[in-house]
This record gives C-alpha cells, structure tokens and sequence, in this order.
C-alpha cells in the first residue's frame, strides 16, 4: 500500500494562486485536532499570507522595488508552507483522511506511470495584457507540471535554447513578448518520468 503524502513544494505555484492555498492551510489547520503545532505556528501563517498579498496587490503598478518586496515576501510564505507540509506528513503518517483536512495538495503517486503521452489541444492566443500570450493544453492527471515552451521564429532546433515556463496548471499567462513579433511554441507534460514528448508547434504574432 502506497504511502500517501502532501505536496511539500509550492514555489511553482503563480503569485496569485500562492496565497489562495496559504489561506486554505490557514484556515483547515486552525483548530484542527489532527494536528499539533507550536502556539505560533498557524497565526504566524496568516501574517505571513496577509503580508505577500499586501505586498502583491503593491507591486502591481508598483516599483522595481515594490517587485522586489513582493518577491522577498513571496519565498518567506514559500518556505512556511514548505515547513508546515513537512511536519503535517510526519504527524499524519500517511494517514490520508487525516491530510484531506489540512488544505495541502495531495501528491501523486507516478512511480508507476511512465512516459507521458503527447499533449493534446494546445492552443495559445493573445494574454491579457500587450505583450502578454496565453497558452492551455488538455489536463493530464498524471501531471506534475506543464512545461510551455516559447522561441522567436525561426525557433531553434535544440529545445533547451527555448525559453520555458513551468506551470502547476494547464493555462500560463506568460508575460515579455514583442508586439508584432512571431514566436513559436510548444509544450510537454512532465511527470515522474523525465523524457518528454511535445506538442506539435503554433505559432502566432504577439499582440
């Protein structure tokens, strides 16, 4: 029987869906007689969410330093989550009824899924803003992450000189392209086993 264990690494998450599980941990932990932590440990939680999300809504429009912060104030909630997760595996010791209450993701068990198919119905448009491209595969459950991958046109033939961004969901608004520049892409689904097979490409005009 497989040992069932929460996610412990949520640096991948987008800034804005970081917070959403800091207040989801937050919430579920409070008072939850599964679990035992120091007095702090759970308020200090709030704060720290509290804190990166006054931060993120600054750097919006806000400075270089404002991004800074925000970025600074971004890994310190990393980390909490990341310590949290750890202890809350130790305790439940793979009690999955006991992880279903704690607001963490539940990892998946891909020991025995092996190399992950070609992804289907990629598309990308125009994102949300100039400069901006969206991009969305079909889900695959045996996923980790979604890996997009973006090149001025002509591309390169090595895939490694493409520009890639990870996402922990199938749609990535990706940000930096020139307006009126054509760029290709590609994507690949990536799971516990590391060959890739990737979409076939699109290509479109940046916006």
């Amino acid at each position: 029987m497989n040992k069932h264990e929460v996610c412990i690494d949520y640096s991948k998450l987008s800034d804005s869906e970081l917070p959403i599980t800091g207040r989801s941990v937050h919430n579920c932990l409070t008072g939850n007689p599964n679990f035992t932590f120091e007095a702090e440990v759970i308020p200090n939680l709030k704060v720290i969410n509290t804190d990166y999300e006054t931060k993120l809504a600054k750097a919006q429009n806000g400075t270089s330093a404002d991004i800074i912060a925000k970025n600074a104030s971004r890994r310190v909630l990393s980390d909490a989550l990341r310590e949290i997760a750890l202890e809350v595996n130790r305790q439940a010791k793979g009690d999955l009824s006991k992880l279903q209450t704690t607001g963490f993701t539940i990892a998946k068990d891909n020991k025995k899924v092996g190399t992950l198919p070609k992804p289907e119905g990629f598309k990308v448009t125009g994102g949300e803003n100039m400069g901006d491209v969206l991009v969305s595969v079909d889900a695959n459950s045996n996923a980790k992450v979604y890996n997009f991958y973006s090149a001025p046109v002509p591309a390169p033939a090595n895939m490694t000189e493409w520009r890639l961004t990870p996402s922990t969901t199938r749609k990535k608004n990706i940000s930096g392209f020139t307006p009126g520049k054509e760029y290709e892409f590609r994507c690949a689904y990536q799971g516990a086993d590391e060959t890739l097979v990737y979409s076939d490409s699109v290509r479109i005009f940046a916006h």
